[in-house]
């Protein structure tokens, strides 16, 4: 038996419940960080919302055959990715990219990251952006193997935690 190769694409309408599926339970292992239930309750409440936000220029998953093992959405500035347009950021901006638990290790997180660096590149960016914070340090660690680079001007607190910034040169 082969594997299927995973293939990372648009999200299509018909898939917008099975993607916020695996996006939810992508960052369900972060629920243990948060002290406040209500924190956590509205931090996925957000993560839900994010699916049908009207600002996200696209959506792009990485499919095994007919199954979703993660995505993340791309946006074309700070103010339509967080509202916050003073950050002015003025490039692709990568937001809540996940990996269902079953599609760790397999190399989805790079080859989302690479095919948004595509996206920026063909939108003539100079960088490409992402956000993270502390409780994400897997993650972190990899966009800085990547050649993400800390840019702290584009930082921001949400509540009383800092989102971290990173950049990737174009």
């Amino acid at each position: 038996m082969t594997v299927a190769e995973i293939v990372i694409e648009h999200l299509k309408e018909e898939d917008y419940a099975s993607y916020l599926e695996v996006l939810v339970e992508s960052y369900a292992q972060y629920e243990k960080e948060y002290e406040n239930p209500e924190d956590w309750a509205s931090y996925l409440s957000d993560i839900r919302a994010s699916v049908g936000n009207p600002n996200t220029e696209t959506i792009l998953v990485a499919k095994r055959g007919d199954e979703i093992l993660g995505g993340l959405q791309l946006f074309t500035d700070s103010g339509k990715a967080y509202g916050l347009p003073e950050l002015n950021i003025q490039s692709t901006i990568v937001r809540l990219l996940g990996v269902h638990p079953k599609g760790r290790g397999l190399g989805v997180a790079k080859k989302l990251l690479h095919e948004s660096f595509a996206f920026a590149r063909n939108r003539q960016d100079q960088a490409l952006y992402l956000h993270s914070g502390d409780i994400m340090q897997a993650a972190i660690n990899l966009y800085l193997s990547l050649g993400f680079v800390r840019d702290e001007s584009k930082e921001f607190y949400k509540g009383q935690k800092l989102v971290k910034s990173f950049r990737y040169e174009l």
